[in-house]
């Protein structure tokens, strides 16, 4: 893969570089293969706008890997875009072994179970690759999410000795922070002797939740049951958990986001409110 790397131009640009002469994955010039672990991204299963990260490689050599991922949330789950510039694309045949050829692999669970090859497309000056991850294979949808871990491998044709490179990225994908955990991270505390406000009541605390109109744009079908709840403060959604049985990621994530835009009575205390639908 070629230094000359053209890049989408984006004010949301996430800069993240590793390797390098001095890091610690540098590898020497007779290393059959050179890989590089890049930081970890993280993305916003609600964030509109995407995410974006530019994970420049490099070694004290001259193959070095770079390449533009995207990260957006569509109807269908969460697709992953990759765009490069290569004056050397090895194409080969799609779903061969990848050591004579580039590649990207996506790791949807772990790189421990079985990849999926994104089909690369030729363009003008490289390559671009884009793969769907469907909203059921998302295993954790709030906290720290589901982790997708993505390679890129390049194999150029001046590699005489079989050497190729290998660029490492994961993405964690997440909602938000689940209600549970708001909670766990604002226990109550009683100050005696102090006077407070009066308690919110559960008919208050309710009212935005009274009926499923708030989400009734998500398709939960008539047979299903949705369980929410929520760890409120000052107002606001402070995590929210979503249960949808027979189980369903795509409509639990749009009813978390329906959830997440809420507003609610303010209190200076976390109240929880559950409601089944």
């Amino acid at each position: 893969m070629s230094t000359k790397l053209g890049m989408l131009a984006a004010a949301a640009l996430v800069a993240a570089g590793c390797g390098g002469g001095n890091g610690k994955d540098a590898a020497s010039p007779n290393a059959k293969n050179i890989t590089h672990q890049c930081v970890a991204h993280e993305h916003d299963l609600h964030d509109e706008d995407g995410h974006e990260a530019y994970v420049p490689c490099s070694t004290s050599g001259k193959h070095d890997l770079s390449g533009l991922i995207k990260i957006n949330t569509v109807p269908e789950g969460v697709e992953i875009s990759i765009h490069a510039t290569d004056d050397d694309f090895n194409e080969g045949t799609f779903g061969s072994d990848i050591k004579g050829r580039d590649a990207i692999i996506v790791y949807p669970k772990g790189r421990e179970k079985k990849g999926v090859e994104v089909p690369l497309k030729k363009t003008k000056d490289g390559y671009s690759g884009t793969k769907i991850i469907p909203f059921e294979e998302l295993e954790k949808l709030t906290d720290e999410g589901t982790k997708i871990d993505i390679s890129i491998h390049d194999h150029d044709d001046d590699h005489k000795d079989g050497r190729h490179e290998e660029l490492k990225v994961s993405v964690a994908i997440s909602s938000g922070k689940s209600c549970e955990k708001a909670m766990d991270e604002n226990p109550q505390t009683i100050e005696m002797g102090k006077k407070g406000t009066p308690d919110l009541t559960d008919a208050q605390l309710g009212a935005p939740m009274k009926s499923s109109a708030f989400f009734q744009h998500c398709g939960l079908s008539d047979s299903a049951n949705a369980e929410i709840c929520v760890a409120v403060k000052k107002g606001k959604p402070l995590g929210v958990s979503v249960k949808v049985s027979p189980s369903n990621n795509k409509v639990a994530a749009c009813i978390d986001k329906a959830t997440r835009k809420l507003s609610f009575p303010s209190s200076e205390k976390l109240d929880v409110v559950k409601q089944k639908f």
